[in-house]
């Protein structure tokens, strides 16, 4: 995954800052490489290569040396599983979008609780996760956050967020989503600042 600027950070953690100060949500932000592990995925184009690099033997209309088979198999085992590792393109194309999005929904679940969006006085917490490799964000939102915003409104930004996405799609979801918590969990008097606003960035 490309570095992400630093300033890019700044600006979604202003996005968080500025929610706050509008509304009584405790909005994280984290940004990962990809959801999950894909390792299934890559040994499956390992195999992939191995088998073609079995059939040109075969086929191919050369001669290959017996002890020399065993070694090409491996190489073309070796490069397949090594090039899926490096493109997030081709692991993309071997997994469906229902995977896909089963992995991402399953890193935000544990990430709500994990990092303690769970446990906010007035159970305000928002979690907003993008996973780049997967080109998904997913957010999930407590019950006071629920409670509070019309079903109909809220459910046209989980559709939104659920479209292809990026950094950029993130910090549009980030004013959308402010705009929607200050209009129906306006900020009180006595709201503390609970959880971190720092951008947790993950690259591997």
């Amino acid at each position: 995954m490309k570095t992400t600027q630093p300033a890019t950070i700044g600006t979604l953690e202003g996005a968080i800052r500025a929610i706050e100060e509008r509304s009584s949500a405790e909005v994280v932000v984290e940004v990962r490489a990809y959801s999950g592990s894909y390792a299934a995925v890559d040994q499956r184009l390992g195999m992939f290569s191995a088998f073609a690099a079995l059939l040109f033997v075969l086929f191919a209309p050369l001669t290959f040396a017996p002890w020399l088979v065993p070694f090409f198999l491996a190489l073309s085992y070796a490069l397949g599983l090594l090039a899926c590792r490096s493109s997030n393109w081709i692991r993309r194309h071997l997994t469906t979008r229902r995977e896909r999005q089963s992995r991402t929904r399953i890193v935000a679940a544990t990430t709500f609780v994990e990092r303690g969006i769970v446990s906010t006085r007035q159970r305000s917490g928002v979690l907003v996760l993008l996973s780049r490799l997967e080109r998904r964000m997913e957010i999930i939102a407590d019950r006071g956050v629920l409670d509070a915003v019309p079903g109909l409104e809220w459910n046209q930004l989980m559709a939104a967020a659920g479209r292809d996405s990026g950094l950029e799609e993130l910090s549009i979801l980030l004013v959308d989503l402010g705009s929607l918590l200050s209009r129906y969990l306006p900020r009180t008097a006595d709201d503390v600042n609970e959880l971190p606003d720092n951008v947790r960035m993950f690259t591997e």
